[in-house]
């Protein structure tokens, strides 16, 4: 009975022998076993553990990734966005790899690029997910990117909020790019805006809004202006705005005793445009009167006591000025072109296309840049499909046209455009057109026809549209607010010129027709505005008191011009919003966007609005 228990103890010693032998390397020059475990561990010491921000080495990117990744890439640079970002969609962001989190950045910096906020912000909170975000180094590239698409698309709040992070974050020889952009983002601030940073109580950040409003107190020259900041720079030693101060300074510096010391006023004044051109010298003379030290002497040309502008630019250079400010009608501003200007000219109107020439400036009130604007604003949330509604009236028809063509370059769809009668049938079938509400009836109709039974349906609008480009008076559109509203697209704002504000809410319109109504208007017309109070109010036009800011602005621009001229990037906080100089002498501005809030003016903000949000009064 003990022998089956023998056999079982020899096959397992058997067993184990022939295991141990096989375990033995035949070859003589190996190292034992023990040494091979040494060699082993010291191998796994000398390669460097996996990292926990970057899944993969490069070396596991295939050649078809990295290839497709640089084409991209390429794309990118030459300015083919769309494919771009469907390379990257395609072929690389799907796979895991150490190029993952960049491709990200990339494809969300070319869809800011198409005009595409929500598809860039996706992207960018794809990229923060990712293992390899988590790197300090990384976490500078999104929010460097991040600060790039919010400049892209206008939001400055956001840009300085970025961007002042930066400054704590990158390392010494990287940060003086960032510091230059964040100068640049906080004047983009409007005041209101500069106001709400105001209150965060950051000491960094308030040193550099205190600088810019430095700039933007009109009531001081330059060489004010210079003084004050020198003041705060030996008050703020340790700021780094102190220790090198933004270029602007620099500039001003060298220009410093160039103040004009003769101005000319060349307006109409005795012929049809008379009022208009009173209101702009009562705005220039506000701010003129309020500059604290010596101020220019100014002259006034009449325009109307002229055959024609030549005549009068003749009178007007006698004078030997600094500075023409005028003429305001078009036409005469079209014959400047062919003129010799032999002392600057800030002309108060802009013709449709305008062609860089020597000494001559193009400063007015025009809507594309009030279009320009709304359009950012929107962009801002994504809201990339509008549709235009307008009065029949010619001034509404031009605007219309101007929309839809700053609608093409800037990748906005128009997916309608509808003229109407302002008549109650004017306006119901112009929105029934515009909603595609009449399609929605008519395959009721058809139902009706194929079955020979009466249907019950509610008529929907089409669900395409981010918002309506309305071009009237504010009185119309109390009309048209309800009936969007009656046919479902209550979600859907209205945005506007300042064209739609052109006088105060009659006591008669309700509240609740005009909100969800945005428009542009110049600061001096904001609640809180204090620079033009000096002048008496006209209660039943703000077309006017425009123009009272267009003649302040004036005279802002005619004491700095040339610091546009020397410095680019020079912007103005000013009475018609910030100014901005482009490469063919327009003085561009950046108004603000106001809505109606229970019968009141307020700012009004994007989000609030797209997101149908309640608005705080101010």
């Amino acid at each position: 009975m003990c022998l089956p228990n023998y056999r079982i103890i020899s096959l397992t010693l058997c067993t184990f022998l022939l295991s141990a032998c096989n375990s033995v390397n035949l070859n003589t020059d190996a190292p034992p076993a023990s040494a091979q475990f040494i060699s082993s561990a010291q191998t796994e010491e000398r390669t460097p553990p996996p990292s926990i921000y970057h899944p993969r080495n490069t070396s596991d990117i295939s050649p078809a990734m990295a290839e497709n990744y640089r084409i991209a890439k390429t794309y990118f640079e030459d300015g083919e966005f769309q494919k771009s970002v469907d390379t990257l969609t395609m072929y690389v962001l799907p796979l895991t790899s150490s190029i993952q989190f960049n491709a990200y950045l990339l494809a969300a910096i070319a869809s800011s690029k198409l005009g595409n906020a929500t598809d860039a912000m996706a992207f960018i909170n794809q990229a923060n997910q990712l293992v390899a975000a988590n790197h300090p180094n990384n976490q500078n590239a999104l929010k460097e990117t991040k600060a790039s698409i919010f400049e892209h698309f206008g939001n400055w709040p956001n840009v300085v909020t970025l961007r002042l992070d930066l400054t704590y974050s990158l390392p010494l020889d990287e940060g003086e790019d960032n510091k230059t952009k964040l100068w640049l983002a906080i004047q983009n601030l409007s005041q209101n805006e500069i106001d709400d940073l105001f209150e965060q109580e950051q000491p960094l950040l308030n040193g550099w809004l205190t600088i810019s409003s430095i700039l933007r107190n009109q009531s001081l020259s330059l060489e004010q202006q210079l003084t004050v900041f020198e003041n705060w720079q030996s008050e703020n030693a340790d700021h780094p705005a102190a220790i090198k101060p933004p270029v602007d300074f620099a500039v001003m510096a060298s220009v410093r005793q160039m103040a004009p010391e003769k101005i000319v006023l060349m307006l109409p004044m005795s012929g049809n445009l008379k009022r208009a051109s009173q209101a702009i010298v009562d705005g220039f003379f506000v701010t003129f009167y309020n500059q604290k030290e010596s101020r220019p002497s100014v002259h006034l040309v009449n325009v109307d006591d002229y055959n024609n502008i030549e005549e009068a630019l003749a009178v007007a250079n006698n004078f030997e000025p600094d500075v023409i400010i005028g003429p305001l009608q078009k036409n005469n501003v079209a014959q400047l072109n062919r003129l010799d200007l032999p002392y600057p000219v800030i002309a108060l109107n802009q013709l449709d296309f305008v062609q860089n020439k020597q000494n001559l400036f193009h400063f007015s009130l025009n809507a594309e840049d009030e279009i320009r604007e709304l359009i950012t604003f929107a962009k801002q949330e994504g809201a990339t499909r509008a549709a235009i509604l307008n009065t029949n009236e010619t001034w509404a028809l031009r605007q219309s046209d101007e929309f839809r063509s700053t609608a093409n370059k800037e990748n906005i769809t128009v997916t309608s455009n509808q003229t109407y009668a302002n008549t109650p049938q004017g306006r119901q079938d112009a929105i029934h057109s515009l909603l595609l509400v009449n399609e929605s009836n008519a395959r009721k109709r058809l139902i009706e026809q194929w079955t020979g039974t009466s249907v019950e349906s509610i008529a929907r609008p089409r669900e395409d549209l981010d918002y309506v480009f309305y071009v009237g008076k504010l009185n119309d559109a109390k009309q048209i607010r309800p009936l969007l509203d009656f046919y479902f697209a209550d979600k859907v704002p209205m945005l506007a010129a300042s064209t739609l504000n052109d006088s105060a809410p009659d006591r008669t319109i309700k509240p609740g027709d005009i909100e969800r109504i945005l428009f542009t208007e110049v600061p001096a017309l904001a609640p809180k505005s204090t620079v033009l109070n000096q002048l008496p109010k006209n209660q039943d036009s703000n077309i006017l008191r425009r123009l009272q800011a267009l003649g302040a602005d004036s005279y802002l621009l005619a004491n700095k011009y040339l610091l546009f001229t020397l410095l680019p990037s020079t912007k103005i906080s000013a009475n018609t919003g910030i100014i901005t100089l482009d490469e063919n002498g327009i003085f561009r501005k950046r108004p603000i966007i106001m809505t109606y809030r229970k019968g009141n003016l307020v700012y009004a903000n994007s989000q609030q609005f797209f997101e149908q949000e309640e608005i705080t009064e101010e």
